[in-house]
């Protein structure tokens, strides 16, 4: 919709022509600028999904297979592990730095085999309830820690912060100048699935929005009876007012008044659209709203999938050099951990060895907490 949009031919329709240039003007140009920030960021958005997407390809390519490649240690390292897991000697906190370090193994042969990973699990869950009569909670291999070469030993899982992400913004205080109530409605138009809820009271609003909401209500009014699809008798073009009616109701739904000026525009009247004076800080509003809206789908579309945000966080950056960089960084990583984790099975021979081990990651993990903590203030 963003080049339709920069290409809208806007006039405003002055309510006191006298003070026109006095006021108008900068309002305009303030509103301009939102309408062309919107689509280059709109630009950006789209630039920014393509190239995680060939990210991810690149990853399921080049990074996974190398981590197969390490299944054989990472198997025996668990096994040991697990042996290990049921000795009544060891203490809370070793049994927990163990399982953690069980846990984050297990995310690794998630990455590539999760049938296997789900085996290992079991088998690990069937060892601690032979040993003390219980079952340790491991999770699903969807829901394993995410494997992060260059993080601390209990990676950082994005369950938390995909919740958070999800939630949408509080919108309440945001007008909603797309009521119908007070216009009627024909009687084909009340038995439409798309009219259903036309007549439902709007929500309060704040008072600079109810300057003058007719405008807005019959705009959209317009806009949707020229969209109708049951008045298409062409299949075709019947489905292409659907997709449209269902455009217009979701910036309706969304207070998305540039969509709803547009598709008036596009399919009502091709002249220009002439705006009341008192609109025009309602639209600035809107397509602010849009703007930081799409930073919120930017981290949506990052963390509603955990591979997706695995990919994002290890390789993805704003250049291309950056990204080729980290890549090489990732396979390095994962090159290192297939030299060490044999060395690491042969130190641990013995209940000490293994206790020693889990002193270190416990040390570690904490210096990384800590440094984590330094950069962040």
């Amino acid at each position: 919709m963003s080049a339709a949009i920069q290409t809208m031919n806007i006039e405003i329709l002055h309510a006191h022509p006298d003070n026109a240039a006095a006021d108008i003007p900068a309002m305009q140009r303030h509103f301009n600028q939102l309408r062309k920030k919107l689509a280059k960021e709109e630009k950006k958005q789209q630039k920014f999904v393509q190239e995680l997407d060939a990210l991810c390809h690149t990853y399921a390519e080049q990074v996974v297979p190398e981590m197969k490649n390490n299944h054989g240690i990472l198997k025996l390292l668990m096994n040991r592990l697990i042996d290990f897991s049921t000795r009544k000697s060891l203490s809370q906190w070793h049994r927990e730095e163990l399982e953690a370090w069980i846990h984050q193994l297990l995310a690794q042969v998630a990455e590539y085999d999760p049938i296997e990973a789900t085996a290992i699990a079991e088998l690990y869950m069937d060892s601690q309830y032979e040993a003390f009569g219980k079952r340790t909670q491991v999770p699903d291999p969807g829901e394993f820690d995410e494997f992060d070469p260059f993080g601390p030993d209990e990676p950082f899982t994005s369950g938390a912060s995909e919740q958070a992400y999800q939630t949408a913004p509080d919108n309440e205080a945001q007008s909603d100048f797309f009521g119908f109530d007070d216009i009627p409605d024909s009687d084909s138009q009340k038995n439409s699935r798309y009219f259903d809820d036309f007549d439902a009271d709007p929500p309060v609003q704040p008072a600079a929005a109810v300057l003058d909401e007719k405008w807005f209500k019959q705009l959209f009014r317009r806009a949707a009876q020229a969209l109708h699809p049951d008045r298409e008798r062409d299949p075709a073009r019947r489905l292409q007012k659907e997709q449209l009616m269902t455009e217009l109701l979701h910036a309706r739904d969304n207070n998305d008044m540039m969509t709803v000026m547009t598709l008036y525009q596009q399919h009502v009247n091709d002249d220009s659209l002439q705006i009341p004076e008192f609109a025009f800080e309602a639209l600035c509003t809107s397509l602010q709203n849009q703007i930081q809206g799409l930073q919120q789908e930017k981290m949506i579309h990052i963390y509603s999938d955990p591979h997706r945000a695995r990919v994002h966080d290890l390789l993805y950056a704003g250049t291309r050099k950056k990204q080729q960089q980290n890549l090489r960084d990732v396979l390095e990583a994962i090159h290192l951990i297939g030299q060490q984790i044999p060395e690491i099975i042969d130190e641990l021979r013995n209940m000490n060895d293994l206790k020693r081990e889990l002193r270190n990651r416990q040390e570690e993990r904490y210096y990384f907490m800590t440094e984590q903590m330094v950069d962040f203030y």
